[in-house]
């Protein structure tokens, strides 16, 4: 049996959008936890019929790096989208009045920088994490003045105390996931494109491209801009196009062949 690769270990947000990927995929997959986001894409590129569950943009934090980054440079494809809403909990084995230290995704610990900043010391230590999971599982081999950040689903079969629950500054939190795989699972109508490029280096080049979208009347529904790691001060620009790739083939050849580097990222339905 094929596998579903999602950042773990098990209670994440990856995996909670993993059990709903699954509900949508036309065969049987084996859920695996895996400790990076680069491990996923590594193993998604080593094994074609794996699928992969990818967090790449939240609604307060902005664009997950390590997958944008990741996709770039490999061949895997993104599938469909889901959105999760995101609610954070506070654990420790103590009591609120004994943290001094809390550990957590460098993400969820952004997510409830207030919330830090109202109930702890200024000097309260931040400790980074893989995920939310692995931060409240590693609750097990502290004493009571760590605390942990994670989702309800991290701490049901551990048994942390619940310190504070909701605790995300925006309370409509919520975490785009993407389905990935190098295999087209033809899942679902599509209706979204990702892809990204960069550009000449030269004044008016980015407005060329935008020009060839307004053309076509195409809605850019997300774009940003990211450091190509190749030449300092050359940039990729990702982008997601509120059309399936049958609708809009003709507009993105133009876009290649004004553009210095393409990548067609997936075509895809949202859930």
């Amino acid at each position: 049996m094929e596998k579903l690769y999602y950042l773990g270990p098990k209670g994440t947000y990856s995996e909670k959008s993993a059990l709903e990927f699954l509900k949508i995929l036309p065969k049987k997959y084996t859920q695996e936890p895996i400790s990076t986001i680069n491990k996923i894409v590594d193993l998604l590129e080593k094994n074609p019929t794996c699928v992969g569950v990818l967090p790449i943009e939240n609604s307060v934090e902005g664009i997950v790096r390590q997958t944008i980054d990741s996709l770039y440079i490999s061949n895997v494809k993104i599938q469909a989208q889901i959105e999760i809403k995101i609610e954070h909990y506070l654990y420790s084995r103590g009591e609120k009045k004994d943290i001094k230290h809390i550990i957590s995704h460098p993400q969820a610990l952004s997510q409830c920088q207030q919330y830090i900043l109202n109930n702890f010391d200024k000097n309260i230590d931040l400790i980074h994490a893989n995920s939310t999971a692995a931060a409240v599982l590693s609750l097990k081999d502290k004493d009571k003045t760590h605390g942990a950040i994670g989702s309800l689903e991290s701490n049901l079969n551990l048994g942390f105390n619940v310190i504070d629950k909701n605790i995300n500054d925006n309370k409509d939190n919520k975490t785009r996931f993407v389905l990935a795989s190098k295999d087209d699972l033809k899942i679902g109508e599509k209706t979204r494109t990702s892809l990204v490029f960069n550009t000449k280096n030269e004044p008016g080049a980015l407005l060329s491209i935008l020009e060839i979208f307004k053309k076509y009347d195409l809605n850019l529904v997300y774009i940003e801009s990211r450091p190509s790691k190749k030449v300092f001060g050359e940039y990729n620009f990702f982008v997601d196009i509120n059309k399936g790739i049958e609708k809009i083939e003709k507009p993105l050849k133009e876009v290649e062949e004004a553009c210095n580097y393409y990548k067609f990222l997936g075509s895809y339905p949202i859930l």
